[in-house]
């Protein structure tokens, strides 16, 4: 028998043995025997992760209301921007998790429980900025953690975390511009605070002259 002979007749034995599970626990849908990953850490894991997104979606919004400062205007559009993708991360995060046979978290208490990281919503506009760009940080470094978690065991899982951190880091990197000024040779940041964000946010020397 020909190498690829024998090839074909592996995945036709594959298939048909994919075949008799799929008739075993039709009731879990999409999940398969061939699913990797342990179900219930991964469901504990998004839980954390949903968490995270309705804090941050609460925070965004009441930066986008309280965001009155007359510099902020972009600023302002930012914050609601990124908490109308928080809700798309939340739509995304929940279906998963249901998918998986879990219940997403949604109750204020258990979302506190499971986000155990110290909220902060700052009292002037540069603070605010500063707290959601602490914020992102620790989410991207947990979306990370998922991400290498879930490897292969749970490629889907990883595909939607893979799409969600790309825009936390934006989130992030956005902060980060506004708030710190950027060496433009390197592009390494620089620990003084740029001029220009200073004066958005009510801090500057024109600010301070007013």
């Amino acid at each position: 028998m020909s190498m690829q002979a024998q090839q074909g007749r592996i995945w036709e034995d594959r298939i048909k043995d994919m075949a008799s599970k799929a008739r075993q626990q039709v009731d879990e849908g999409a999940v398969t025997p061939y699913y990797k990953a342990n179900r219930d850490e991964v469901i504990e894991l998004l839980n954390r992760a949903i968490s995270s997104e309705w804090i941050a979606l609460m925070q965004y919004w009441h930066h986008y209301f309280m965001s009155t400062d007359i510099h902020s205007p972009e600023i302002k559009e930012a914050f609601k921007k990124f908490a109308d993708q928080e809700l798309e991360h939340i739509d995304e995060i929940g279906s998963r998790i249901q998918l998986l046979g879990g219940v997403p978290a949604d109750k204020p208490e258990e979302i506190t429980r499971l986000w155990p990281s110290p909220v902060d919503y700052g009292t002037n506009l540069r603070s605010m900025m500063h707290e959601d760009l602490i914020d992102e940080r620790v989410t991207v470094e947990f979306y990370s953690e998922i991400i290498r978690y879930c490897g292969n065991d749970d490629p889907t899982t990883r595909f939607i975390f893979e799409h969600i951190l790309a825009e936390e880091e934006e989130h992030a990197n956005t902060w980060a511009d506004i708030l710190f000024q950027s060496d433009a040779s390197t592009n390494e940041r620089i620990s003084s605070v740029h001029e220009d964000a200073m004066s958005h946010v009510g801090g500057g020397k024109q600010a301070r002259a007013a």
